[in-house]
């Protein structure tokens, strides 16, 4: 896959002409997905523009959006179902585009853009004055045919943002649902302060990531990647109560798993939420709960691992 990145101006005119779409693409969902079939079925190659830094930051900054996909997830995920190219655009390099000069100056210039496939609800361009109707009639003059896609719904809209508000909720199970696969995050293990090893639960703790949308606290059925292999993960999400704990931390209890991987990249892949995450009255209560917790794991996770 080729990736354009970096100031626009600099980009090498793609060849040949190309079938073209626009969007964040956070989470690459199913509605992402219905754009990108009908992308990479036209008899051009595919490619996706898409942004970083998140559009938000730069029209509000200081918002920091917490992101479902890293911009580097995307492109993987791109990737996976036959995107041919990624272009990815800093907003505030373009914003000043009136429409026809982001339809000029990108999409013909640096795209050759021949087919451009769309939501029905996108905007572009300064203010967001360009439309897909807009974008018809610059296809009359450009040479280019321009594909809407009607919008996907499951009980409503299919969106980033409800399904960023699912994973914040803890609805993993559900957010799955609308983005075709279960949501990841990764970091760096480091050391913790080996309550859990004292319980009888060492745990592999990451820091949350700065970027990434955080899971409600709670008690997670969850995979863990760590390099090339995949195990079975009771992961806890949350401040731990029972002693007091005011900052959010991450803690994997990896089952059947007896390493050392400070250091390492640890990836998890949230199946299900088990319970919110409680109070309890004494170690020994929690030691019972957390038992308890590791066999629902080993069953959330065998059925899921059954289903594929």
């Amino acid at each position: 896959m080729k990736v354009l990145q970096g100031p626009l101006a600099k980009w090498e005119a793609l060849d040949p002409p190309r079938a073209v779409t626009v969007g964040v693409f956070d989470g690459v969902h199913h509605g992402h997905r219905m754009i990108l079939g009908r992308l990479v079925a036209a008899p051009f190659p595919a490619t996706v523009l898409t942004f970083d830094p998140h559009p938000a930051e730069v029209l509000a900054p200081g918002t920091n959006p917490r992101l479902i996909t890293t911009v580097e997830e995307r492109i993987e995920l791109m990737q996976g179902v036959g995107v041919d190219s990624v272009g990815v655009l800093d907003l505030s390099e373009i914003r000043h585009l009136e429409p026809e000069q982001f339809v000029t100056e990108v999409l013909v210039a640096k795209l050759g853009v021949r087919l451009i496939v769309v939501g029905s609800d996108f905007q572009f361009g300064r203010d967001r004055a360009g439309d897909s109707e807009f974008l018809r009639k610059a296809g009359e003059s450009h040479g280019f045919d321009v594909d809407v896609v009607d919008l996907v719904e499951s009980g409503r809209v299919i969106s980033s943002s409800r399904v960023r508000r699912l994973i914040e909720e803890g609805e993993v199970a559900t957010a799955a649902t609308l983005l075709g696969s279960r949501y990841r995050l990764s970091n760096v293990v480091v050391p913790g302060d080996q309550r859990g090893k004292a319980l009888g639960f060492p745990t592999a703790n990451l820091e949350p990531p700065a970027r990434k949308v955080i899971p409600g606290n709670g008690i997670y059925a969850a995979f863990a990647h760590v390099g090339a292999e995949t195990l079975a993960a009771a992961v806890s999400v949350g401040v731990r109560p029972t002693f007091g704990g005011t900052k959010t931390l991450i803690e994997a209890f990896i089952l059947d798993f007896d390493r050392d991987i400070y250091g390492s990249v640890l990836e998890l892949e949230f199946v299900e939420r088990l319970r919110p995450e409680l109070e309890f009255e004494s170690a020994e209560a929690l030691i019972g709960a957390m038992n308890e917790d590791v066999v629902r794991v080993r069953q959330v996770l065998e059925s899921a691992a059954l289903a594929g």
